[in-house]
């Protein structure tokens, strides 16, 4: 799927995860729990067709 499917949060959350930033970075950053960044990130890469956070930021770029 292409990346203008993800909502406002699972784009940021992608964003950062394609800047390199952990989950617990991720989390503080956008004031939320690990868990809601986990959950975010789940359907980023299913959305994105990418099976590790290694490939979200080439997907974002595509």
């Amino acid at each position: 799927m292409a990346a203008g499917t993800l909502s406002t949060r699972e784009r940021q959350v992608a964003e950062l995860v394609a800047a390199g930033q952990t989950n617990r970075q991720i989390a503080a950053a956008l004031f939320v729990s690990e868990k809601t960044v986990e959950s975010h990130l789940t359907k980023v890469l299913a959305k994105l067709g990418v099976p590790t956070r290694a490939g979200v930021g080439s997907a974002l770029r595509s």
